[in-house]
């Protein structure tokens, strides 16, 4: 199949496009230079103009029907999701098709409807007024450039949607490894509300090349970027306006030894967690810590969990790693396998075939990240109070904790784990769909698109 893997005001054309295969799919690419750029961003800013004039109510409501209509497998960009998501992202055929229910769940009316109510979106950018101390407004960017990665499908929706509903355009960098989702994103938009689709851009280009980030950057209100650390610290340094940077995270989970009696249950719902995407989310799970004095022992909780990641790699097969991944698995397992001969606390659970999933035991409660591709530790602690004692060091790229405890330990624990630096809590089973009002790394994307104007007269 052949798809265009790019979105661009329907007003420009004598672009050039090249293609790029993956197997039987091929992409359309709109070859990228600074007066193509520049050119766009033109149009960007007249559709701004238009669009900045409607409700963001009203602009809520539509994207509400795009995501139901995605919903229906029969859709048109739906099924070219479905048909060639799997060759570009190496993701399994079932991955991608339980990847985008799930992540589609999360665009209802009544997520919308809790965005706007969280902002007071209709007051605040209708015009001035009475805040808590004093009159202010707020307005939405003119121009937002969004620099995307790759490693999910969906991965810096949020930030497009908030924009929209702000009014803001949107010019989208998407990710080498991915450009074909937030084009075909756009395009259901447009095929939705075309106004709004003026208002949208998506171009791939390679990073690093200055001349079109010089362009894509300079005349952008708010820079919304997500990449390893080292892309978003480059990437800051040639930004002149707000700079809103989403890098490297690591989550993990907790299991109290109280909810161990049902080890098998939770067992099934963190082997979800862990088989999701691969684990190549900044949700997915390196590690659960399992209290001791439980029904099951840590240890024999890592052998039920191995049996749970084996049906879920039957359920949700995982994809292609690439030569390095596979081999980064390898070295891992072997640096276990090493630490077993020598007679440590270690055991390891493997998949029969190919690298499909690993289960570590490690009774050295050392917080440690994992080397990814359904790879997944289990440590012993003797009480979850000295989990967030063992953050210290990850403090800075701490994202979400899955939990499974009884009720009444959820204040305890969850006051220690935002102290040490934790930005979601939620139950195991749930780490891979937050709402859509989260927090991601503790921040409110919304208010962080918006410039407020204080009235002091």
């Amino acid at each position: 199949m052949r798809v265009a893997a790019y979105h661009i005001p329907s007003k420009i054309s004598g672009f050039e496009v090249e293609t790029r295969s993956y197997g039987e799919v091929t992409l359309d690419l709109v070859v990228a230079t600074p007066a193509l750029l520049a050119e766009v961003i033109g149009h960007l800013e007249v559709a701004h103009e238009r669009i900045a004039k409607r409700k963001g109510r009203e602009i809520a409501e539509l994207l509400t029907d795009v995501f139901t209509r995605w919903q229906e497998r029969t859709d048109p960009f739906r099924q070219a999701a479905e048909a060639a998501l799997p060759a570009i992202t190496r993701f399994s055929q079932a991955m991608v098709v339980h990847g985008l229910d799930l992540l589609l769940q999360g665009y209802t009316a009544e997520a919308f409807q809790a965005l706007l109510r969280e902002v007071d979106a209709e007051e605040n950018l209708g015009g001035f007024a009475p805040l808590r101390s004093h009159v202010g407004r707020a307005y939405g960017p003119g121009l937002t450039t969004h620099v995307l990665a790759g490693n999910i499908p969906g991965v810096g929706l949020p930030g497009l949607v908030a924009a929209s509903i702000l009014g803001s355009a949107s010019l989208v960098k998407s990710a080498s490894s991915d450009p074909l989702f937030p084009a075909l994103w756009a395009a259901s938009v447009a095929r939705r509300d075309p106004e709004i689709g003026e208002a949208l851009a998506v171009v791939c280009w390679s990073g690093g090349r200055n001349d079109l980030e010089a362009v894509a950057f300079d005349r952008a209100e708010v820079v919304v970027a997500y990449g390893s650390e080292q892309t978003i610290r480059e990437l800051q340094g040639r930004v002149r306006g707000r700079f809103l940077g989403h890098g490297h995270r690591l989550s993990f989970g907790v299991i109290g030894r109280e909810v161990l009696p049902n080890a098998e249950e939770v067992a099934e719902r963190a082997a979800y967690d862990a088989s999701l995407f691969d684990q190549q989310g900044c949700l997915s799970p390196h590690l659960f810590y399992v209290e001791e004095e439980g029904g099951v022992t840590p240890r024999d909780f890592a052998g039920l969990l191995a049996s749970a990641m084996g049906r879920w790699a039957k359920r949700l097969p995982s994809g292609s790693p690439t030569r390095e991944e596979a081999v980064a698995v390898r070295r891992f397992r072997a640096g276990y396998e090493a630490q077993e001969l020598a007679g440590n606390d270690v055991a390891l659970f493997m998949s029969p075939e190919r690298l499909d999933w690993t289960v570590i035991y490690d009774a050295d409660p050392t917080f440690t990240p994992s080397c990814l591709q359904r790879t997944v530790l289990v440590k012993p602690v003797a009480d979850l109070s000295e989990v967030s004692g063992l953050l210290g060091s990850w403090r800075p790229y701490l994202q979400a904790v899955g939990v499974a405890v009884a009720p009444e330990r959820l204040e305890m624990l969850t006051t220690r784990l935002g102290e040490a630096g934790v930005n979601r809590i939620c139950p195991v089973g749930k780490m891979q769909a937050p709402p859509l009002t989260w927090h991601q790394e503790g921040r409110n994307l919304f208010r962080d698109l918006l410039r407020w104007v204080d009235l002091e007269i």
